[in-house]
């Protein structure tokens, strides 16, 4: 361990966190020491600067997508920075990647307890207003009053005001704010469109996939697709819901496919919408039958034409074979999901692989998997 990432240490434990902050800032931009750079971090949260921190915690947990502390330091901090709908996606993503760890858990009751704090200051606001409305001084309710008597009351001057409105309401002489604001609008309806996925192109093309924040589905007629609970944050019209047995090695099980809290359903509906979100989605539709290998914690859903199959790579994660064609949508986690060529033998990090394509073996061994034949792999970047 170097002596400056002692000292800094030490700083953070005796309190000096004014001094550990300046140290370990001029320190990191001199070295790059990563070790450094958390405690950096972790000096800044304890000084409760938690929105810097989250954003030092962000770009390593980025960089080591494995490490629980990292992911647990990044989303405390977005927490106490009182983003609590951010911490909270974040969490319950964590979640399938982490599988239901006890302090991820935690966190999300936490969520939980300060989202309900937050309703109900907010329904105690109109009170207090109430209250201070109550103690306005003789003097000003006078002089509100003398202001109302000023209003325009006959009806020629009450004729004006609703033509002058009228006028506002129907664009005539059009203000440069109007103009601003009506651009803000169109900004706002582009930077939307860029965020959504309107089509899924067929996997033919190496390359970056394309990537949104949400993802609307809609079954016509009477048609079926299979989703992750977790990420449904709207369904309407006809449909019936099913939960799905894991299927392991061919062979049905007793538990639920995804697990407990974040099981996959098949959706049966006629005229029905779905929305999903999650930071990111990504699709893909496969033309022909191909089997497609996706680490479970990245599958958001396919179409309910394919076969699945659950493999245990470790204890924490299992690895879903999809076999059939059809499209399938899967999550990045914050991350660009890239389509490369696979030929021979290749050996892929698992922080970076979420799946592939193809007449594939697939086996795991201590950090990274080995793939052997010929297709398509899918990583994040």
């Amino acid at each position: 361990m170097s002596e400056q990432v002692k000292k800094i240490q030490e700083l953070i434990k005796t309190g000096n966190l004014d001094t550990a902050i300046e140290i370990a800032e001029k320190s990191f931009k001199e070295t790059k020491d990563e070790r450094i750079y958390n405690l950096y971090g972790i000096a800044l949260f304890k000084k409760g600067y938690f929105e810097k921190a989250s954003d030092v915690f962000k770009e390593l947990y980025s960089k080591h997508p494995e490490n629980l502390s990292l992911f647990l330091n990044f989303a405390r901090s977005l927490l106490e920075a009182g983003k609590i709908e951010e911490a909270e996606r974040t969490l319950r993503e964590g979640a399938m990647l982490f599988f239901e760890n006890e302090k991820i858990m935690e966190l999300l009751n936490e969520c939980e307890k300060r989202k309900k704090e937050k309703e109900e200051t907010k329904k105690a606001e109109p009170k207090e207003e109430k209250k201070e409305a109550e103690e306005i001084p003789k003097e000003e309710i006078e002089e509100v009053k003398e202001e109302k008597k000023a209003e325009p009351e006959t009806v020629e001057e009450i004729e004006e005001k609703i033509e002058e409105i009228k006028e506002e309401l129907e664009g005539l002489g059009e203000k440069p704010q109007e103009r601003e604001i009506e651009e803000k609008i169109k900004e706002k309806a582009r930077e939307k469109e860029e965020e959504e996925i309107y089509e899924i192109g067929e996997l033919k093309d190496y390359g970056l996939l394309k990537r949104g924040r949400f993802l609307d589905i809609s079954l016509k007629g009477e048609s079926e697709i299979i989703l992750r609970e977790t990420f449904i944050i709207f369904i309407s019209g006809s449909y019936k819901i099913f939960p799905l047995k894991k299927i392991r090695n061919w062979k049905t099980e007793k538990d639920l496919f995804g697990g407990k809290n974040h099981k996959f359903v098949k959706i049966r509906g006629i005229n029905c919408e779905i929305s999903v979100n999650a930071e990111y989605i990504s699709g893909f539709e496969l033309q022909e039958e191909e089997r497609a290998f996706i680490l479970e914690p990245f599958l958001i859903g396919f179409d309910s034409s394919f076969k699945y199959n659950s493999r245990e790579v470790n204890k924490k994660i299992e690895i879903v074979e999809l076999s059939g064609k059809g499209k399938i949508f899967i999550f990045t986690h914050g991350k660009k999901a890239v389509v490369k060529p696979l030929s021979g033998d290749t050996k892929i990090t698992v922080s970076n692989f979420i799946g592939a394509i193809g007449d594939l073996k697939i086996s795991f061994s201590s950090d990274s998997f080995e793939i052997k034949g010929t297709g398509k792999v899918i990583l994040r970047i």
